[in-house]
């Protein structure tokens, strides 16, 4: 698990993400996010549609300042996490394309805040999956998928430029 401090909103504590791979039990953890089981108190995402640690970070940072003023746009800062991953202002499509599924085989578990031995406890408790270093996320993109959903320029090649272009998105979403 890593953890970074979010600088401008010290007192939200720190975000928290471990990467899972070869996940056993994503239909009961889907089924357990689908009821809105209390004793989820982290989100969980699709780690193929990760570019990058730094778009979580982005996503995260902004959940918790959301969650900080009261302009939380979901109902949860868990599922706000997930929400800002998304270009889209679709509450529902957000989730269901950068949340978990039944077939889901590798996720990211972050957090905002706790101590970060019983998150880390909790975390690997709850997920039945190998915790692996977020230097697997290369092996994980699902680059058909970002294209799409980040409706990424054909001729923007370079991981770095793909990057920039998918922070672009999830900040001007809001922008109107």
């Amino acid at each position: 698990m890593e953890s970074f401090p979010i600088e401008s909103l010290p007192s939200a504590g720190d975000i928290h993400m471990a990467c899972f791979t070869a996940v056993k039990n994503a239909p009961e953890l889907k089924e357990k996010l689908q009821n809105q089981d209390k004793s989820l108190t982290f989100a969980m995402v699709e780690s193929n549609l990760i570019m990058d640690v730094f778009q979580l970070l982005v996503a995260a940072t902004k959940a918790a300042h959301d969650n900080e003023t009261g302009k939380l746009a979901t109902q949860n800062i868990s599922s706000e996490i997930i929400y800002n991953l998304s270009p889209s202002k679709n509450i529902a499509e957000s989730l269901k394309r950068f949340g978990i599924t039944e077939d889901t085989t590798s996720l990211i578990a972050v957090k905002i805040g706790g101590n970060p031995d019983e998150i880390m406890e909790e975390m690997s408790r709850t997920v039945d999956g190998n915790l692996v270093s977020f230097s697997k996320l290369d092996q994980e993109k699902d680059m058909v998928k970002l294209r799409q959903y980040y409706k990424i320029d054909p001729k923007v090649t370079e991981d770095k430029e793909i990057l920039n272009w998918i922070i672009g998105a999830m900040s001007m979403k809001n922008v109107q």
